[in-house]
């Protein structure tokens, strides 16, 4: 295409480039008298692909939120014969790219430089937006030196806004791509500190960390090949680096450093000969709704599948080639994007409504762990996560739904589908949870502890206590050795030996059985276990100028010693204004909590976000910014929650339905699909649900 004289009112000097989806032009704008860069979407690209104009649109919208000093402006946005453009600073210093063919950098020029620019991805992640293509090539400098980031062409909101414009594809330039990235896996902001940790090691060695002939070859060696030792690449450098890179590049997303701040803070700790903190979890300081762009991990039980196996070579290279040839692709070396395209909505292979948030990805048959002489063969499925092969849907680490129905216990697939009920007694039931065997419910009925067997839907009764007043919680530790049980509101924590437990009628046989803590001082009513089995998150009675009210208290109980039970958190008193009656919570088992106040029909209440680390919090409305719910409970990996909702509009008779939707897409207001459990199934108005997930087998 022929260099235009003019856009609007710039005056075209010369094409600065191409790349990912525009061309951008050096021009001058006689209004204001300045030179500035002119992003434009070729002819060519947008009657090839209407998608090119859809994601054009969507990054002058990403940018428009992007108000930082480290971030390159936007000055206006446009059309030219029905061509949008968009109007930047013009960085008159080159790119870091540029420098680095030419220079290596000393670690305190490295260290400066990464300063001025942390905060403004930071700033970008605090927003729920990831770059995804951070690189040298996108480090631009004003003619003074500043260095800022540029080009969020590709930028992704980690929320799942705009999925019907990029979809899950796998997107980036291969020599600075997270392993999740090239697995087409979920990203967040830490996807963009890998790249950040790549960066510096470019810039304090002069070369790449990875080699290869391919762009396949360089993204497969990015999942597969364990970080380089910088110190080989550079044995001059201070042996600490080694630390750095290692984390910053670490496979596993959540051992990176949570923040690009953090990574530089750790640098300069070290330079001035300081024992940097220890690195703070990424999981539990920058999540949703204070950052929506970090995950935090549940539990995983003896028998989930290790979420750290390796992967063989032959498998990425069977999962990125197979989505290669099935989706078509897009491939250039160097600084170019690399990207592999999935199916649009109205693809034949897979239509998904454009406000559904269900990646599609390539699932590899084979055993993961195990590198095998003949090449897997490849499948499409409908998951967020590569999983072993099985009849059943996954999503959120979880296979299956047990919840409550008009007093009975109803088990389903993740996907609401094949609901079957377990049950048959009509008594009212709560309590509900899968122990660690992943075939057996446990419940309380009544003054009385049960299970059933989802397959030979045997009951059984574990404890029975029928002197007590109040039996309203009995809650088994991840590893099924103990038992938390709140019981005349007092709190014991006993083995969970079920045999022993059959014996237990009154206070002195639960005291015989010689646990871990016995606690009375205050009065409790409910406890969740952490992830750890070493905290409890207890729901107790407070003082509340001279009212009751429920309060959550974290204690910590790996002592076994009550004179420990002062409390690591309380809230919501002191922290922030919620109903006095907490009708429901639920814990991620590390700092995040979701609760629910009763307003209506039995428990629909306001939905509540609590994030322990910032002690921040968010009261969330994702049905279209309307009340009700309850029940919400957290997925096995932390990515997703369950809840129930129940329209106020709708009025009393309104029906019940069960959404699973991840963390961070509930910030956005919108009409959400429920799971396809048959129309009007909970025919109760005010039974509560109670939805828990089994974690994928």
């Amino acid at each position: 295409m022929a260099t235009p004289e003019k856009i609007g009112r710039y005056e075209i000097k010369s094409e600065l480039g191409r790349g990912g989806f525009a061309t951008v032009y050096l021009a001058y704008d006689p209004l204001f008298e300045r030179n500035v860069a002119i992003k434009f979407l070729p002819p060519e690209l947008i009657h090839a692909d209407p998608q090119f104009r859809a994601r054009f649109e969507r990054e002058t919208k990403i940018i428009a939120q992007l108000e930082h000093p480290a971030i390159v402006p936007v000055y206006d946005v446009g059309e030219e014969n029905h061509q949008p453009y968009f109007v930047m600073r013009h960085m008159g210093g080159g790119s870091l790219s540029d420098k680095i063919k030419t220079k290596t950098y000393t670690i305190q020029e490295a260290v400066k430089l990464l300063e001025q620019i942390a905060p403004g991805l930071d700033e970008a992640h605090s927003k729920g937006i990831v770059h995804r293509d951070l690189k040298p090539a996108n480090i631009l400098f004003t003619s003074n030196g500043l260095p800022l980031i540029s080009d969020f062409g590709i930028a992704k909101f980690s929320q799942g806004e705009g999925s019907n414009v990029t979809g899950s594809a796998i997107i980036g330039t291969p020599a600075y791509m997270a392993p999740e990235q090239a697995s087409g896996e979920g990203v967040d902001g830490r996807t963009d500190i890998y790249a950040l940790g790549v960066i510096l090691y470019e810039m304090v060695t002069g070369k790449q960390p990875y080699q290869a002939d391919t762009p396949l070859g360089l993204a497969i060696k990015h999942v597969t090949e364990p970080v380089p030792h910088i110190l080989e690449a550079d044995p001059s450098l201070p042996t600490w680096m080694e630390k750095v890179i290692s984390t910053a590049m670490a496979k596993d997303k959540d051992d990176r450093f949570g923040t690009a701040v953090e990574l530089v803070e750790t640098i300069k700790a070290f330079i001035r000969g300081e024992t940097p903190p220890e690195k703070k979890n990424a999981a539990t300081e920058k999540l949703a709704p204070f950052n929506k762009t970090t995950i935090t991990k549940k539990h995983k039980p003896q028998n989930a599948p290790d979420r750290h196996r390796r992967w063989s070579p032959f498998a990425i290279g069977a999962l990125l080639l197979g989505a290669l040839v099935l989706f078509g692709g897009i491939f250039a070396y160097g600084e170019e994007i690399f990207q592999l395209i999935q199916p649009s909505a109205t693809s034949p292979i897979a239509s998904t409504p454009a406000n559904t948030i269900t990646p599609l990805v390539i699932q590899i048959t084979a055993t993961p762990a195990i590198i095998e002489t003949a090449a897997p063969t490849t499948q499409i499925v409908s998951t967020l996560t590569s999983q072993p092969t099985s009849n059943l849907p996954i999503l959120g680490g979880a296979d299956k739904i047990a919840f409550l129905r008009s007093n009975e216990v109803w088990i389903s697939n993740i996907d609401g589908s094949d609901p079957t009920q377990l049950t048959t007694d009509g008594v009212e039931k709560f309590n509900l949870q899968w122990l660690p065997d992943g075939n057996t419910i446990l419940y309380m009925s009544g003054k009385s502890v049960k299970t059933v067997d989802i397959e030979t839907l045997r009951e059984e009764i574990i404890m029975s206590y029928p002197v007590a007043e109040n039996f309203e919680s009995f809650q088994v530790s991840p590893d099924g050795t103990q038992a938390a049980i709140a019981v005349n509101r007092e709190l014991f924590v006993v083995p969970f030996n079920v045999e022993k437990l059959r014996q237990v009628s009154n206070r002195n046989h639960l005291l015989e059985l010689k646990g871990c803590i016995f606690y009375d001082k205050f009065a409790v009513t409910d406890a969740l276990w952490s992830d750890d089995g070493t905290k409890l998150a207890l729901k107790v009675f407070a003082n509340k100028g001279g009212i009751r009210v429920d309060e959550i208290r974290i204690v910590d109980i790996q002592k076994c010693d009550k004179s420990t039970f002062e409390p690591l958190d309380e809230f919501p008193l002191g922290r922030f204004n919620f109903s006095d009656t907490i009708e429901n919570f639920d814990w991620d088992g590390n700092l995040l909590f979701y609760m629910n106040s009763p307003k209506r029909n039995g428990g629909f209440g306001d939905l509540l976000f609590y994030n322990g680390y910032t002690h921040k919090f968010e009261f969330q409305a994702p049905y279209e910014g309307n009340c009700c719910y309850r029940d919400a409970s957290f997925s096995p990996d932390g990515k997703f929650i369950i809840f129930a909702f129940q329209d106020i509009r709708l009025g009393v008779e309104s029906p019940i339905n069960l959404y699973y939707y991840p963390i961070d897409s509930l910030g956005t207001k919108r009409i959400l699909e429920p799971l396809p459990l048959p129309k009007n199934f909970f025919t109760i108005r005010d039974e509560a649900p109670m939805p828990v997930l089994r974690p994928a087998r």
